[in-house]
């Protein structure tokens, strides 16, 4: 890998960790072998989407594709004269508000789909974090947090094209 590969690797991984995704050096050396890069990155879009907050032991929360909020990566290159920016989606995310956590087992049940198109999905509130891939989702534990359960991150890491719609379901209950 370049200099300039290395470089862009470092300004990736940089931008996506904040996320809870993983840049992949070989998928950046495959850019950086077919262009030549002007070293400047950027994320694009909010990182909060909007949304209700959870309630522990509230209704079934359900998500579509509409309240996250997307993430791209900005990078430019150099096409003889002209510099060409280009933008690719990276991740969908949103931060939810919790509340209720007063230090309660709780059990934290997320399940949805992504018609076909595999993701990463990575789920945080507090103390608790968990994770599941592939076109269908389905994440139960049963945890205390020890009251750090305040706002539920969520994140799909996306490579290739977006999926045509996210479908999740949330709920956090106490557990008996």
């Amino acid at each position: 890998m370049n200099n300039i590969g290395k470089t862009l690797a470092g300004l990736v991984a940089g931008l996506l960790l904040p996320f809870g995704l993983m840049a992949s050096e070989m998928a950046v050396e495959e850019v950086s072998a077919n262009v030549d890069l002007i070293v400047e990155a950027g994320v694009l879009g909010e990182i909060q989407g909007s949304a209700d907050p959870l309630y522990i032991d509230g209704v079934l929360y359900q998500l579509s594709k509409a309240d996250f909020t997307p993430v791209y990566i900005s990078y430019y290159i150099q096409a003889g004269r002209e510099r060409i920016r280009v933008e690719r989606l990276v991740a969908y995310t949103l931060t939810i508000p919790v509340y209720g956590d007063i230090g309660q087992e709780l059990l934290f049940d997320i399940n949805g789909r992504s018609d076909g198109h595999n993701m990463n999905l990575t789920a945080s509130c507090g103390t608790f974090s968990a994770s599941d891939s592939g076109d269908k989702y389905v994440i139960s534990r049963r945890m205390t947090t020890a009251q750090s359960c305040t706002s539920m991150k969520l994140s799909f890491a996306v490579s290739g094209s977006p999926p045509p719609f996210i479908d999740l379901k949330i709920l956090i209950a106490e557990a008996f």
